[in-house]
């Protein structure tokens, strides 16, 4: 079967016509659009819930007039190629009212991903074109068709953020190619958007037929579940992605490493059994979950991991996202490996995300599809990060300390250092708890408090306490479950925000209703001071 897709893929781009030099034709056979775009850039995936988007590229190789432009404001303009359709809106009737036995529908979007869905759609050029808003959009004196971007606040050390975006209109569907750029790189660039628009048809899916029954027969044999979702996971890859498949989840990855894929599908099955155990869902937990493993940090930036962070789980693109720390040590300038001195980014650090991360995909499902308090979510992710999984069981032996978090909190404990007081920690929301100023101390804090409450000499020491992350798992749950039922099948997103905001207060009241917290962070803080430091050679001396 293998070799058969092999084969397949291999003869793709043999279906379509020739590029010329300097461009390369786009392979994606299931795309509603065929295309060329210019070798020197690479296809970057696009997020599940994008709805316009067909295709995007980033600059790969930077062309001489672009070597001695500001690193910065490369990172902040990378030259990026965006191929788009849409349909105009078409005003239909009103179909008139509801028959009696329907159930009413949700007045707006009913989860996340159908809000994000929703805000990417477009109707109208009018809407397209808000995307641009930044920028001033001119057309073409010459061309109706094709619009100059200039950016609006203007240039930056004498260099000045431009793009294009060109369009075709057939019947009701838009489409076309659109781009930015840095001024020195503006006239190749316009040279390359016009000549991209010229090689843009929409696809007669003769290929597609067969990308997509290669698909199909890959999950002939009805061994998985989410079949559906996996194969729209799969349709979507970019250029160069592969994907493994596990019992519970799918991994779309762009890894050199078979080695640490592999074991990314082995851990976090053993990782997901541990969470079936602790947090018993309120349902079925028959959804697929992607994991998106990114080559480098660059791409993972590229692709929408936000700034400062090395994984993240996001709710609506309904994706656990991170990237190959090991082979991301290898691309680091010399001035970033100074400043990690002996700290090496490895596959343990990858796996540390994975566990963490993993975290919050399982129990944003287990309780019914919100977040529970940051500190519970955020603390038991990094408790989970210290997990060392059996190469020989696929079992989680036990769960350590974090090389990641330890010193910071030893110094909170120890000496006061940016110490977040329990209760202040405990009733934090999420734009205090994430405040880039704080998200650090806080972050240390809750892993320093799980990891105490999940103790046994801590908790038999302390028997008020030994209950309160099992009070607060089942509060949430239980509470949360009862008011999205009281509002019905047609509650929509923003009822349904409002009842895990209520749920959430109403758990922390429970949870917290026989505890002293005055004690409670004396005997945890005291633990911590006490802790032993696997790492001691790691932690900054106070002077």
């Amino acid at each position: 079967m293998r070799l058969a897709l092999a084969t397949f893929f291999a003869l793709c781009p043999a279906l379509t016509a020739q590029a010329p030099p300097g461009f390369k034709t786009y392979e994606n056979k299931l795309a509603p659009l065929t295309f060329f775009y210019p070798v020197a850039f690479k296809e970057v995936p696009l997020p599940p819930t994008e709805q316009v988007d067909v295709a995007k590229f980033v600059l790969d190789k930077l062309p001489q007039e672009l070597k001695k432009v500001d690193e910065r404001l490369l990172k902040a303009f990378t030259p990026e190629l965006v191929v788009f359709r849409f349909e105009l809106a078409l005003t239909t009737p009103t179909t008139g009212a509801q028959e009696a036995g329907e159930k009413e529908a949700p007045s707006g979007p009913a989860t996340v991903r159908e809000a994000m869905e929703a805000q990417s759609r477009v109707g109208s050029w009018e809407q397209f074109a808000t995307r641009f808003q930044q920028f001033d959009m001119a057309a073409d004196a010459k061309d109706p068709d094709l619009f100059r971007l200039q950016w609006q606040q203007g240039a930056v050390a004498g260099v000045l953020p431009v793009g294009f975006v060109a369009r075709k209109v057939e019947d009701n569907v838009v489409y076309g190619v659109y781009g930015v750029t840095l001024s020195p790189n503006e006239k190749r660039f316009k040279t390359q958007v016009v000549k991209m628009m010229g090689s843009i048809e929409l696809a007669d899916g003769s290929g597609g037929e067969m990308a997509e029954a290669a698909i199909e027969r890959l999950y002939a044999s009805g061994s998985y579940r989410g079949v559906e979702a996996r194969k729209a996971a799969r349709r979507a890859m970019a250029r160069g992605w592969k994907a493994l498949d596990t019992e519970n989840y799918l991994i779309v990855h762009h890894s050199k490493s078979e080695e640490l894929i592999k074991r990314i599908g082995r851990e976090i099955e053993a990782m997901r059994a541990l969470y079936m155990e602790l947090f018993p869902p309120v349902g079925a937990m028959d959804s697929v979950s992607v994991v998106r493993v990114c080559r480098t940090m660059e791409e993972y930036f590229q692709y929408g991991g936000p700034q400062g962070t090395g994984g993240y789980w996001h709710p609506g693109n309904e994706e656990l996202v991170f990237f190959d720390y090991s082979y991301t040590q290898k691309t680091l300038d010399a001035e970033t490996k100074k400043r990690l001195g002996r700290n090496k980014l490895s596959n343990d650090d990858s796996l540390l995300v994975l566990y963490h991360e993993a975290f919050h995909q399982y129990i944003h499902y287990a309780i019914g599809e919100f977040s529970p308090h940051d500190w519970f979510n955020e603390g038991y992710g990094d408790y989970f990060s210290g997990a060392v999984v059996s190469q020989n069981t696929s079992r989680v032996q036990r769960i350590g300390p974090s090389e990641w978090r330890i010193h910071l909190a030893k110094d909170q404990c120890e000496f006061g250092q940016d110490f977040v007081p329990l209760e202040r920690l405990l009733r934090a929301e999420r734009a205090g708890f994430y405040h880039p100023k704080r998200a650090g101390r806080y972050y240390a804090a809750a892993r320093a408090f799980a990891y105490f409450l999940k103790q046994r000499d801590a908790a038999q020491a302390h028997p008020q306490s030994s209950k309160l992350l099992d009070t607060y798992f089942t509060s949430v749950k239980d509470d949360y479950q009862r008011r999205v039922a009281e509002l019905g099948d047609a509650a929509d997103l923003g009822q349904k925000m409002n009842a895990g905001n209520l749920a959430r207060k109403a758990a922390l009241q429970a949870t917290l209703a026989d505890i002293d917290l005055a004690e409670l962070e004396a005997a945890w803080k005291q633990w911590i001071v006490d802790l032993k430091d696997p790492w001691p050679h790691l932690r900054k001396k106070r002077k």
